[in-house]
């Protein structure tokens, strides 16, 4: 090949140029920080580096904004519940207190104050938010525990019971249909015809439901009009509606449903007012076979501290729209908690719930056994305001001792039976609160397990974090020492080529000529 002075020329500014190249490239390293510019400068770095990043990504996505968020929630449940276990705590103390036989009616007053404020302070808890979303709804994030307020909605509401739900009550009858020993004034005492043996206990059985002032009428189709299967009658879970045969009557007052519930052994009674269904002993003894029941009902009407039936049962009810809106249709299957997980992924593969369910931790028992203690206990001081009465009417000689004397005798046994009812009420209710307490507990220690998952994930991801971005900076971070080196050696390469280039080009064949 022959080898001219144009070929010396181009080959050396060729070489010239590729060092330049060179040095500007280790330049850029050297400006930069890193190994390359473009991922045609060295596809492997690059491919590695998209890889690591992505990687890089999704772990602080996990450490900086989803381990965070979730430890947020946890901790407000956390709180939450703590307060409810404060509550629930209060409570049974109050009920210890009650449940002393030398209680004045002072005392009781003050016992009653009590557990009312801790029932409601236990509801406004469970109405706790998270930046405005309610962490005891499940998905219904916009939508409160309680009703806040008083509404007039609508709602037919279908509860499921088991046999075990069944509970056998006493009550004390302070006369018959006809007279009552709240009934004797001043006025009238000597017209009121009531004696020590109208004075009675009577025994009866039922379900609870829910809530209390319920409609009066009786559900026999859904609120979009089609026929109801699962009306207000006593029926076994997925049995045909009409093969028991339990049809309840009708009783406003609670006082006479006990009574005729206690005489006549086939009796079943449903008190709207009370929401009760009552019963004799021989529907108890039928029902009392380990089967499983549906009830359904009608409720209009709602205080502001009454707990929100979507988030319990089943029921429908017409939003703004004037649409029939259908909650919670799994209840049906026995399902009663909803499945309405809300999850943070905390790590690949790894999700962790973050909220509890209302129910799991806010019974409506709590509210219904605090006002049936108040109820009776306002009927004890009742009783004891009418021996008081009654003392200052027998200090008036005037008036019909005999007769004062009955009725006194009547009041003095009705005080009896009504203050051993209250003291056996709040005994039973320590032990009621006690499982509480246990229900609450345990949502607590489960709530602590999720919080002890996302601080482990956290302790982890921060590892990994460290990790990847050694691996990252390893990958694609020029060594700045060593660069500095290269691009000098570089610029004595360059100016060693200029120096020999200059020679070799200054004789051309024509200085030959």
């Amino acid at each position: 090949m022959r080898i001219t002075n144009k070929v010396m020329q181009n080959n050396a500014l060729a070489n010239i140029n590729k060092n330049k190249v060179m040095q500007d490239s280790l330049n850029n390293q050297l400006a930069t920080g890193k190994k390359i510019m473009r991922p045609s400068e060295d596809p492997v770095v690059a491919i590695r580096a998209l890889r690591l990043r992505t990687d890089l990504s999704q772990i602080q996505q996990f450490y900086k904004k989803n381990i965070p968020d979730a430890q947020s929630w946890l901790e407000l449940t956390e709180t939450a519940i703590k307060t409810t276990v404060s509550v629930v705590k209060s409570m049974i103390s109050e009920c210890e207190r009650g449940a002393s036989d030398s209680l004045e009616t002072t005392d009781r007053e003050k016992i009653i104050d009590s557990l009312r404020a801790l029932r409601d302070e236990a509801y406004k808890t469970g109405d706790a938010d998270y930046a405005g979303r309610y962490i005891f709804t499940g998905y219904r994030t916009d939508t409160s525990l309680t009703f806040s307020e008083p509404t007039d909605k609508t709602y037919q509401i279908t509860e499921a019971f088991e046999f075990s739900d069944l509970e056998e009550m006493t009550s004390v009858n302070n006369g018959d249909a006809t007279v009552s020993l709240f009934d004797i004034t001043e006025a009238n005492y000597d017209s009121v015809d009531i004696k020590e043996q109208q004075i009675t206990t009577s025994t009866y059985y039922r379900f609870r439901l829910a809530y209390d002032g319920l409609d009066k009428e009786v559900p026999t189709e859904d609120l979009d009009g089609n026929p109801l299967t699962g009306a207000i009658t006593i029926r076994q879970k997925d049995s045909d509606p009409t093969a028991s045969g339990y049809t309840p009557v009708l009783m406003n007052d609670a006082a006479e449903a006990y009574r005729q519930a206690a005489a006549d052994d086939d009796a079943v009674f449903f008190v709207p007012s009370s929401g009760e269904l009552v019963m004799g002993k021989n529907v108890f003894n039928a029902m009392n076979n380990g089967e499983s029941y549906n009830i359904t009902y009608n409720k209009s009407s709602w205080a502001g501290t009454d707990l929100r039936p979507e988030h319990y049962f089943y029921c429908e009810s017409h939003n703004d729209q004037d649409l029939n809106v259908k909650y919670n249709p799994t209840y049906l299957n026995g399902n009663a908690s909803p499945d309405q997980k809300i999850e943070y992924q905390v790590g690949f593969d790894q999700q962790v719930q973050v909220n509890t369910y209302a129910c799991d931790v806010y019974k409506h028992d709590i509210s219904r056994d605090v006002d049936e203690i108040i109820d009776l206990a306002e009927t004890v001081t009742k009783v004891e305001e009418m021996v008081k009465r009654l003392e200052e009417m027998q200090k008036d000689p005037a008036k019909n001792q005999d007769h004062i004397e009955l009725q006194m005798a009547a009041a003095k046994k009705s005080e009896t039976y009504l203050k051993d009812q209250l003291q056996k009420r709040f005994s039973k209710y320590i032990t009621k609160t006690q499982g509480y307490l246990d229900d609450v507990d345990e949502a607590l220690t489960i709530v602590g397990n999720r919080s002890k998952r996302v601080s482990l994930a956290e302790n982890r991801l921060n590892d990994q974090e460290t990790s990847f971005m050694t691996l990252q900076s390893n990958n694609e971070d020029a060594d700045a020492t060593e660069v500095a080196v290269k691009l000098s050696s570089a610029e004595v390469s360059y100016e060693a080529a200029l120096m020999a280039t200059g020679k070799m080009i200054q004789n051309t064949l024509l200085n030959y000529l």
